[in-house]
């Protein structure tokens, strides 16, 4: 089924925004810099002087940010279809996520969904934890063996070999995991690329590359999968059907693909490095994670243990995500004339949302900087249906939110089952910290570990 391309695509972003409160800072640059490196900061800043509703320009972008749980679920609920996630990322990520879900709106974003409805079931997510058991087992065994071990580009590696098992029913060697990595990488980049431009020697260039190389792998397998049966996500995308019973194109599974598998994989990296950062600097909740482990008397995790029986992990998942979003900003454009917090926005203007912030604000969370998964056990979070949105919601709410915490939850009792975990030097707490594109502390996070 094709779309017609929506009329609001057509138009420049409204920066007409005198009637809101707020500053751009420096032209052009705005406070981009400072916003990378200490968001928080930046946005706390922006709170207290100008209130929930302010200007800002934050990332070359002129916007109107919301702060506060009440937009997160006025933008993400959207029932009258007042915003454009499309538009929203079009700027920064369009090139890279082109035909993604993020990059599709309204009756075309619920079209397209229905690909991956299959790849997301209960029987097939049992099946995931069965393939993906064995990597973690063999890879981790290993890491005790190195010196300098550093957490981040180890767990980056363990979680590509899952996603090519998992997503792709691929058992990569060493040089394919790698340039598969590596494309990934540059693709970050370049989403970081100051000159967005796709011009030889530029960042912007090498991200797209990685884009195109992603896109050649990806496409090229989707008819490798069709018309079989298989247990992994490429093979049940590439042989869903449309109402009519005709399968999708190769080039709309194979971006889905892309899309999805960069989630996948970038998002829980991160999540496990945060996780770790934390109990290495925890130990006592490190111990409490593992006597909880240790008392289902299993190796491992089986799929039926995910849900209720590991509250205590449970709630360390969600703790690293409130204070680490994975995407710590949401970005829509109005399509229509709408309201947000008393101001009338006009149709095309750029509107941010903030779960990094919302998910540290005092008025919602007790000593909010501090890592306490106990405050899930106290339901700090059900003060408000959208203080805790790691995953967003509405029609968009991430898709693979259950594989997320299925993998998480995998990874992290193996590593704390054999290991005990803890910080190469015991200055590295409190120590710097990547905010984007995903949070990870700067030194890749050496850790000792401490076979059990």
């Amino acid at each position: 089924m094709d779309f017609a391309v929506p009329h609001y695509t057509r138009h420049k972003d409204n920066t007409n925004l005198s009637h809101i409160p707020g500053s751009y800072g420096l032209p052009l640059l705005g406070r981009t810099f400072q916003f990378v490196i200490k968001p928080y900061e930046v946005l706390d800043a922006q709170y207290r002087k100008y209130g929930p509703v302010s200007k800002a320009s934050l990332t070359f972008q002129k916007f109107v940010v919301a702060l506060g749980p009440e937009f997160i679920q006025q933008l993400l609920l959207d029932g009258k279809q007042n915003f454009s996630a499309r538009m929203g990322y079009n700027t920064p990520l369009g090139d890279f996520f082109a035909g993604g879900l993020l990059m599709r709106d309204f009756d075309e974003h619920k079209f397209h969904r229905r690909i991956m409805q299959t790849a997301f079931k209960i029987d097939a997510m049992r099946n995931y934890v069965d393939l993906m058991q064995p990597i973690i087992d063999a890879q981790m065994t290993d890491w005790g063996k190195q010196s300098k071990f550093q957490f981040y580009p180890h767990i980056k590696t363990l979680l590509l070999d899952i996603g090519a098992k998992v997503f792709l029913g691929l058992d990569m060697g060493g040089d394919e995991t790698r340039a598969l990595n590596q494309s990934f990488l540059d693709m970050n980049e370049g989403m970081l690329a100051l000159i967005r431009k796709d011009w030889p020697g530029l960042l912007y260039r090498k991200g797209m590359n990685g884009r195109r190389d992603l896109e050649k792998f990806f496409i090229g397998l989707v008819p490798q999968r069709r018309g079989i049966t298989g247990n992994d996500m490429a093979t049940f995308f590439a042989n869903e059907t449309t109402d009519e019973g005709e399968y999708f194109s190769d080039k709309v599974v194979g971006e889905h693909l892309i899309f999805l598998l960069l989630a996948a994989h970038d998002t829980t990296t991160s999540a496990l490095t945060m996780a770790c950062y934390y109990l290495a600097h925890d130990q006592a909740w490190q111990d409490r994670l593992r006597e909880e482990l240790r008392s289902l008397g299993k190796p491992a995790l089986e799929y039926d243990d995910l849900g209720n029986n590991v509250p205590d992990l449970d709630h360390c998942f969600k703790e690293v995500l409130r204070m680490n979003p994975p995407v710590p900003m949401l970005m829509r454009r109005t399509v229509n004339e709408v309201e947000v917090g008393g101001y009338l926005l006009q149709p095309h203007t750029m509107v941010q949302i903030s779960p990094l912030y919302v998910q540290r604000m005092e008025q919602w969370w007790s000593n909010p900087h501090q890592f306490d998964p106990d405050r899930f056990a106290r339901e700090e979070h059900k003060q408000h249906n959208f203080q805790w949105a790691p995953f967003g919601g509405g029609a968009h709410k991430c898709i693979g939110l259950h594989f997320a915490d299925m993998l998480f939850k995998s990874a992290l009792s193996t590593l704390l089952m054999n290991y005990r975990i803890r910080f190469a030097d015991e200055q590295q707490y409190p120590g710097r910290i990547q905010h984007f594109p995903f949070a990870k502390p700067m030194d890749d996070l050496p850790l000792s570990l401490e076979r059990l």
